[in-house]
């Protein structure tokens, strides 16, 4: 994927397990909604590695590329800072059923606590998604966060554009976020 033509100054490109890392850290310290963030960065990073694997899921960075000749460098090797990042599914229920047979074990023994404190959320979110629309595979945004540093530089309408391209490349026929009705941001984003 390139930089958009939105005037956001960043280069949004598949996310690679290697990347999870500073996706669980955007996420742990920017989304406070929903119970995922309160299990903290080691389970997060778990998860999004999980997501950037999957076949059926996948992960968008958005990244500063760095400049040569004034001209873009992106990819890991050649990039700046990350500017924000995004996470989609076409088939939720299999990422969920991945997560937690390959790689959910260890990181949700550690959170134990908080996720037996949440199990209804927890009960919640794993019988999410299993629904479609009928018109194909349904795609779902499940997670953006945006670098407050790079905020109202149409960082998120990029990963969001970028979301869509990634969905329809797959096949997928139809999406859904789901945002809380407080958050402002996000209902105006989507």
């Amino acid at each position: 994927m390139s930089e958009q033509d939105n005037g956001a100054a960043v280069v949004v490109r598949l996310g690679t397990p290697a990347d999870a890392a500073v996706a669980a850290r955007l996420h742990s310290e920017l989304i406070s909604e929903g119970f995922l963030a309160q299990l903290g960065p080691r389970f997060l990073r778990h998860l999004y590695r999980c997501v950037a694997r999957g076949p059926d899921s996948f992960l968008l960075v958005a990244e500063v590329p760095v400049r040569v000749d004034g001209r873009p460098v992106a990819g890991v090797d050649g990039a700046g800072p990350v500017a924000g990042f995004l996470a989609g599914a076409l088939d939720l229920q299999a990422l969920y059923r991945r997560f937690a047979l390959r790689e959910g074990v260890a990181p949700a023994a550690s959170s134990l606590p908080r996720i037996l404190g949440a199990l209804p959320r927890v009960w919640e979110t794993l019988r999410h998604g299993a629904g479609g629309t009928g018109a194909g595979p349904a795609a779902e945004l499940l997670s953006i966060a945006v670098d407050p540093r790079w905020r109202g530089r149409h960082v998120g309408v990029t990963l969001v554009d970028g979301f869509v391209d990634e969905i329809g490349r797959r096949g997928a026929g139809a999406a859904q976020v789901v945002v809380g009705v407080h958050n402002a941001a996000a209902v105006a984003l989507y």
